[in-house]
């Protein structure tokens, strides 16, 4: 009995493993398929989230531009609460002054927990004025600068034949603005030619060692003041560049304007024109960007996409235009395939200094080879928080800190040299010191792939970068003038599209550093650009840095009679704009 028993619990044994074995195997089996479910709800999520990306970047070009605006009551509140919140040690303005912009980790004030720090009149950018408001209504404009068509009009009761029966009291003077189409001027060189009848003391003269006999004809020669075998006159070269480099009118269009002005300027016309104006143009602007790496303080470069149609007339090329300014100095355009640090090393080749720009991976081997100083934009960070504004409200205590920093930028606008660094780092540190507790505050609280996670990446990244402009007062603490001027690009192609091929490109960015460096030094651009193709084809190739924006007030006072007579030509007179006070009315400078 006793052995039946124990073979029934040895049964009972088997029986509960076998079903233990078998629900770990079932356990197993089930975990295998939830693996495999978790492996595909991964998948589907990753999948997800890529698609909700790119309907992300897809609303992102869809969104037409607008300000990056957030009210300033709205900035001035929230500081109000963040100095509640956070203190900052005011830094000592005597050993502030005498290091000027000490180390970053030194100069930079530490959060403090004492009582909010108040900051005075004297130190506080908020407390300098903003910048008036414009003006509503109608605007007083001054009419001194129009030519003026003078129309007498008598009344009808006063005729010549009893004009002696009124006396003149005074005139009603009331005046209007006008329109007159504008003109293509037709220029006839009319050049006499006249026949010797006076015999020559010397029938002919000996060259190399043949007789050739003096032409019985003599006539004057074509002023250097026009081209040769060119329909156009340097002045209807201008208009034209301007026009569409400036104006964004392209040669499309402007054959459609000439037509309804009386005369049809075919666009294959106009595109022969530009062509030996941009060779002429070229080198001045060669010599512009090699002037602007030897003697600038600084170089400030961004970068925009442009599309070329390339050999297959079917498919258009990415292509990009670099822009370079050389503050004060020189703002040069320059263009490439392709959009990487070989190419932006080559443009550079030569320059040592700093260079203010965004935070694109291209710059970094100009920066580990130690011949670039990288200074990064505060708007590009900025710009990150406003992105994420949307999404997380926190983002705007970002963006209200950084407008006190642009505060402190607006107020020690005219100040120079020492002075501006001093002052602007008193200013800017605290500034600094509170959005470096700020992050310190939220970063812990960040939920990761958010856009403001996004943004506070891209703060810690440029770290150091961000704060060069401590150190030198000439250094801005934004990029935008190198997004300014490459607005005109990206305007310009919603009314051209393209560019035809390379040479297309080329063509703007010669023009077009001209026309912007013209418009910074406080020139006419056409008026500027008129007198130069006057010169350009005589003047020397070791010299043609003279002829740059910068330099051009100062060459016409140099210029010789010949290159006077040459530059102002009786029937312009773009060159009496950039004629100098002593100069005389026919052009010529005074002894």
């Amino acid at each position: 009995m006793r052995s039946d028993a124990k073979r029934e619990d040895a049964k009972g044994l088997r029986r509960e493993l076998t079903a233990a074995v078998s629900e770990v195997a079932a356990l197993r089996a089930e975990n295998a398929e939830l693996k495999l479910l978790l492996g595909e709800s991964q998948k589907a999520l990753e999948a997800a989230e890529s698609d909700i990306e790119r309907y992300r970047q897809l609303i992102e070009r869809a969104r037409p531009n607008e300000p990056e605006h957030v009210p300033t009551r709205t900035q001035q509140l929230i500081l109000e609460g963040l100095e509640e919140a956070f203190a900052t040690r005011q830094p000592d303005n005597d050993a502030s002054s005498a290091s000027g912009a000490s180390d970053d980790a030194a100069a930079r004030p530490e959060p403090s927990v004492e009582a909010p720090h108040a900051p005075t009149p004297a130190t506080d950018p908020a407390a300098t004025p903003e910048r008036p408001r414009r003006g509503h209504g109608r605007r007083n404009l001054s009419l001194t600068g129009l030519t003026m068509r003078e129309i007498l009009l008598p009344p009808a009761e006063v005729t010549a034949d009893n004009a002696a029966e009124f006396r003149y009291v005074k005139d009603e003077i009331s005046e209007r603005i006008a329109y007159e189409p504008a003109q293509l001027v037709r220029l006839v060189l009319r050049r006499p030619v006249f026949e010797r009848i006076t015999p020559l003391a010397t029938p002919s003269d000996e060259v190399d060692g043949e007789a050739y006999a003096k032409s019985p004809l003599v006539t004057a020669p074509l002023p250097d003041a026009l081209w040769a075998r060119t329909m156009a006159d340097p002045s209807a070269i201008a208009h034209a560049i301007v026009s569409k480099y400036d104006d964004l009118l392209p040669l499309h269009r402007q054959e459609t304007i000439s037509t309804r002005i009386g005369f049809t300027l075919p666009r294959s016309t106009l595109g022969g024109w530009l062509a030996p104006a941009a060779d002429y143009l070229g080198p001045i602007v060669d010599a512009m960007f090699v002037d602007g790496k030897s003697s600038a303080p600084y170089l400030a470069v961004d970068a925009t996409s442009a599309s070329v149609r390339g050999a297959d007339k079917g498919k258009c090329e990415p292509w990009h235009v670099f822009v370079f300014i050389a503050p004060e100095q020189h703002i040069v355009f320059r263009h490439a395939r392709v959009h990487d640090s070989v190419v932006l090393g080559e443009m550079l080749k030569g320059y040592r200094g700093k260079l203010l720009a965004d935070a694109s991976s291209i710059y970094s081997p100009l920066v580990t080879a130690g011949t670039i100083l990288l200074v990064c934009c505060w708007a590009h960070v900025r710009r990150y928080f406003f992105k994420a504004a949307s999404s997380d409200p926190r983002a705007l205590e970002a963006i209200a800190i950084i407008g006190r920093l642009f505060a402190a930028e607006r107020a020690c606008m005219g100040l120079a040299g020492d002075e501006k660094t001093q002052r602007r780092a008193a200013l800017a540190e605290p500034v600094l010191a509170l959005f470096d507790a700020w992050m310190d505050r939220h970063r812990p609280t960040l939920i990761p792939r958010t856009p403001l996670a996004a943004a506070f990446t891209y703060a810690d990244n440029q770290r150091v970068e961000l704060r060069q402009f401590l150190e030198d007062g000439r250094l801005r603490i934004d990029n935008n003038v190198c997004e300014g001027q490459l607005r005109n690009l990206v305007l310009g192609q919603n009314n051209w599209q393209r560019f035809e091929r390379e040479t297309g490109l080329r063509w703007y960015t010669v023009f077009r550093s001209l026309i912007a460096s013209a418009k910074l030094h406080g020139l006419c651009p056409q008026r500027y650009l008129e007198c130069v193709l006057r010169l350009a084809p005589h003047w020397k190739k070791s010299r043609v840095l003279e002829l740059s924006p910068r330099h051009f007030r100062e060459t016409m006072t140099r210029l010789s009679p010949e290159q006077l007579a040459t530059v102002n030509p009786s029937w312009s007179t773009a060159f009496q704009h950039f004629a100098p006070a002593d100069a005389t009315s026919d052009g010529e400078i005074a002894a």
